[in-house]
C-alpha cells in the first residue's frame, strides 16, 4: 500500500510542476506519459475536468466492428471476476462499441462519457487507453494518477492498436478500463493479444475483390515506379507520383472515369482532357473476383504534345469536366457530322436525349431534332414529315420491335437512344453503325456543382456547402432527372434563400445497397426525418421511432443513411 501512496505521490508531484513550468524535468514518471502529459498540455487540455465531444455519425456496424464483437465478448469473459469496460474505438479515438462486466462500472463510465459515440482522443481528455495509443502508435497501460485530467485518475486502461493488416494503418483501438485498485499487468498482455486476434479476423474478413485490386495496385506500383491509380466498389489508391503529378480536381474527375471505365471492358487504354486541360493516358485493366468485376488497376501519365479540341469544327466544347462524358460528347460529335447513325447508350435519367439535342444545336443549329417514341401512335408520318436536315432520334429503342416502316427510305439523319444494347432488336441495331455510353450522374461528381447551378438557374436560392456535401454524397440512381426533381422538392420547402440538408428529400441521405420497395422508401424516410429532428441523436431517433437503439442502428446501415 506505501508503494501505491509513493507512487501516486510522485505523479501527482511530477504533473504539478509541469502545470507551473511546462519545460520542467520529470525524473521517475515513465517516458511515454511524460510525452503525452507535454503533448496534453500543449494541446490545451483543461487538467481539471473531461472536456470531450459526442458524434453521432459512427458506423457502429462497419466490418471493424463485426470482426471484433467476437473478440471483445471473449475478453469481457476472461475478465468477468473484476469490473471492467471493454472498449473499441475507431481510428479517431471515438468509441463504437462498450461491454460493462458490470452495472457499476457502466455507471462510472456514462459519467465520465466514456460511452459509444463519445471522443476520447488525447488532444480532449489528455493522457488515457484510447488517445495516447493511437498518439503514440503502441499499447500502453495507464494507470490512477498517470492520467493528465484529474477525474480520471480513479481509473486505470490498457489499450493496442488494431491495425489493418496490409496497409499496417491504425484502424481503431481496443481497451479495457477499471478502478485503479483493479488494476493488473495482465490487463496489457490480454487487450493486446486480443487486439492482434482482431486483426487476425480482419486478415481474413477482407473482401476477396478488395484484397485483389490492393495485391494488383502493390504490384503495379513497384514494376512502373510511375504515376498508379486504383479504384475498387469501397476504396481508392493513389500512388505520390500521382498525388504531385495532378490537382485535386483533375485527380477527383480521373477517379470518376475509372469508376465508370472498369465495367466497360477488361484493358483499358484510353486518353482523357481532364479538367484543368492536362491531357493523359489511362493505361491498365480490370481485376476480377469470380463472375464479378473488383476494380481497375491503372498507369497515369501525361501527354505532352498539345491536343487541340474534338469540337474545334463548329460545335461548343462539352458542357461537363468529366471524361467520359467529353468522350462520349467528342465521338457522337464525329459522328453526326459525318451522318453517321449513332446509337447513344445510358442509364435512364443520365442525359442521354439531352447530349443529341445540345449536340445537334451546336453542330446544326436549333429545331431539327425529331424524337419518336417507342408509343408514338403514327412512326411512319413523324418519319416522313422530317427534312432532309433533321436528325431523327429513335428513343428506348429497347422497346421497339424492329425497323419502324419508312426510316430506311428516309433522308434524314439518324441517332437512338438505349439502356441496355444487349437487348434491342438485332436488326434495328444494325442501322447503327456507331455507339458512345454516356456515363452515369455518379460517374461525374465533378459536375455536379455546375448541374447544381444550371437547374437552380433564375431562382433566388442557393445551396449550402453541407447541403452541396449532401448530394455529392449520393449514387444518384435516378442521374440528373433525380437530381432535379430532389431539387424541386427542396425548392418547394425553400423557394428562397439558403438550401439547408433538412430540406432535401430523404432519399438524399440515403445510398441503400439494392432498391427499396416503397414501405422500405417510407421507413427510410421516417428514420432520416427522426435523425433530422433530434439533431443526429440516435439515442433520441430511437425513442421518437419506438425501436430499440441496435434496430435503429442496423436500419442505418441497411439504407446508408448518412444524416
Amino acid at each position: 500500500m506505501g508503494d501505491v501512496l509513493a507512487r501516486r505521490r510522485l505523479l501527482t508531484s511530477a504533473l504539478a510542476r509541469l502545470l507551473d513550468r511546462p519545460d520542467a524535468d520529470l525524473p521517475g514518471i515513465p517516458h511515454h506519459v511524460a510525452a503525452s502529459w507535454r503533448r496534453s498540455l500543449a494541446g490545451g487540455v483543461d487538467p481539471g475536468m473531461i472536456v470531450n465531444r459526442y458524434h453521432p455519425d459512427l458506423d457502429v456496424d462497419s466490418r471493424l466492428v463485426r470482426c471484433a464483437r467476437p473478440v471483445i465478448e471473449e475478453l469481457a469473459e476472461q475478465t468477468a471476476g473484476i469490473p471492467v469496460c471493454v472498449v473499441l474505438t475507431d481510428d479517431r479515438a471515438r468509441l463504437l462499441v462498450r461491454l460493462d462486466t458490470t452495472a457499476e462500472i457502466g455507471r462510472a463510465a456514462d459519467d465520465n462519457h466514456f460511452a459509444q459515440g463519445f471522443g476520447y482522443a488525447e488532444g480532449a481528455v489528455g493522457t488515457n487507453g484510447v488517445g495516447t495509443v493511437l498518439e503514440s502508435g503502441r499499447s500502453v497501460h495507464v494507470v490512477g494518477a498517470e492520467h493528465f485530467v484529474e477525474p480520471l485518475q480513479s481509473y486505470a486502461c490498457a489499450g493496442a492498436p488494431v491495425r489493418d493488416p496490409f496497409t499496417g494503418r491504425i484502424d481503431g483501438v481496443l481497451d479495457v478500463s477499471c478502478r485503479a485498485e483493479h488494476s493488473s499487468p495482465i490487463l496489457h498482455s490480454l487487450v493486446a493479444s486480443a487486439a492482434a486476434r482482431i486483426q487476425h479476423a480482419l486478415l481474413h474478413d477482407r473482401d476477396l475483390g478488395q484484397q485483389a485490386v490492393f495485391d494488383l495496385y502493390t504490384r503495379v506500383d513497384v514494376r512502373s515506379r510511375g504515376a498508379v491509380l486504383a479504384v475498387g466498389r469501397r476504396m481508392v489508391l493513389a500512388n505520390t507520383v500521382l498525388q504531385t503529378l495532378l490537382d485535386p480536381g483533375d485527380l477527383a474527375a480521373l477517379e470518376d472515369h475509372a469508376r465508370f471505365r472498369m465495367l466497360r471492358g477488361p484493358d483499358v487504354d484510353d486518353r482523357l482532357d481532364l479538367p484543368s486541360g492536362v491531357r493523359v493516358r489511362m493505361r491498365g485493366t480490370t481485376v476480377a473476383a469470380g463472375s464479378r468485376v473488383a476494380g481497375l488497376v491503372v498507369v497515369i501519365s501525361v501527354v505532352r504534345e498539345a491536343c487541340g479540341a474534338a469540337l474545334s469544327r463548329g460545335a461548343s466544347p462539352a458542357p461537363s469536366s468529366s471524361p467520359a462524358w467529353r468522350g462520349a460528347w467528342d465521338a457522337a460529335a464525329d459522328a453526326l457530322r459525318a451522318r453517321t447513325p449513332l446509337l447513344v447508350v445510358g442509364e435512364p435519367g443520365s442525359g442521354r436525349r439531352r447530349l443529341l439535342t445540345d449536340l445537334d444545336r451546336a453542330l446544326h443549329g436549333p429545331g431539327l431534332v425529331v424524337e419518336i417514341g417507342p408509343d408514338c401512335a403514327d412512326p411512319v408520318a413523324r418519319v416522313q414529315g422530317a427534312g432532309p436536315l433533321s436528325l431523327i432520334v429513335l428513343t428506348d429503342v429497347e422497346r421497339w420491335d424492329g425497323v419502324p416502316p419508312g426510316l430506311r427510305a428516309s433522308r434524314a439523319r439518324l441517332a437512338a437512344t438505349a439502356t441496355d444494347r444487349s437487348v434491342c432488336d438485332p436488326e434495328l441495331l444494325t442501322r447503327f453503325r456507331r455507339t458512345v455510353t454516356v456515363p452515369p450522374l455518379r460517374n461525374r461528381t465533378a459536375d455536379l456543382p455546375g448541374l447544381v447551378t444550371d437547374l437552380l438557374a433564375g431562382r433566388d436560392a442557393r445551396l449550402s456547402a453541407e447541403a452541396l456535401r449532401t448530394l455529392a454524397r449520393h449514387t444518384w440512381p435516378g442521374n440528373v432527372q433525380e437530381l432535379k426533381d430532389a431539387l424541386d422538392t427542396a425548392l418547394r420547402r425553400r423557394p428562397t434563400g439558403v438550401v439547408e440538408v433538412g430540406d432535401l428529400p430523404a432519399s438524399c441521405q440515403s445510398t441503400p445497397r439494392s432498391a427499396l420497395r416503397p414501405v422500405d422508401q417510407a421507413e427510410r424516410d421516417a428514420i432520416v426525418v427522426a435523425l433530422r429532428e433530434s439533431d443526429g441523436n440516435r439515442a433520441a431517433a430511437a425513442a421518437a421511432l419506438g425501436v430499440a437503439r441496435s434496430t435503429l442502428y442496423r436500419k442505418i446501415a441497411h439504407y446508408g443513411i448518412t444524416a
